[in-house]
């Protein structure tokens, strides 16, 4: 789990498309947040006409999955992962979800999704 990195980037504005805000991407692996940023890039090259919420997508191994899920379905933290630990309910819930996104080359595939956010124009208030 220790490659797992909290990222974000600055994209373009939810509202007027022309300024940049910095944007969550969630907690990704150095592989995954590559593969999310082209995913990312190509939409927003491809017209103005996208929408506020971004869907990409990840492809990792069924233990990053796990992690990947941990971190940002589930929004444990690291720290509570290694001293609370997980809820057992919560353990089932993304055994069903890694088999439910398993593809062919028993890779996981899973949703990922990015909101974009105000600008300093647009929402002074942020």
């Amino acid at each position: 789990m220790s490659n797992f990195n909290l990222y974000t980037a600055l994209l373009p504005c939810f509202d007027c498309r022309q300024q940049k805000a910095e944007a969550s991407l969630g907690w990704l692996t150095p592989a995954m947040h590559e593969a999310v940023l082209a995913q990312v890039n190509t939409i927003i090259t491809a017209s103005n006409d996208y929408p506020d919420d971004l869907v990409t997508t990840v492809t990792c191994s069924v233990d990053e999955a796990k992690y990947y899920l941990l971190l940002n379905a589930f929004a444990y933290s690291e720290e509570e992962m290694q001293t609370a630990g997980v809820d057992p309910d919560d353990l089932v819930e993304i055994e069903k979800e890694i088999k439910a996104n398993k593809n062919a080359d028993g890779m996981i595939e899973l949703e990922h999704d990015i909101a974009l956010q105000g600008c300093t124009a647009c929402c002074p208030d942020a």
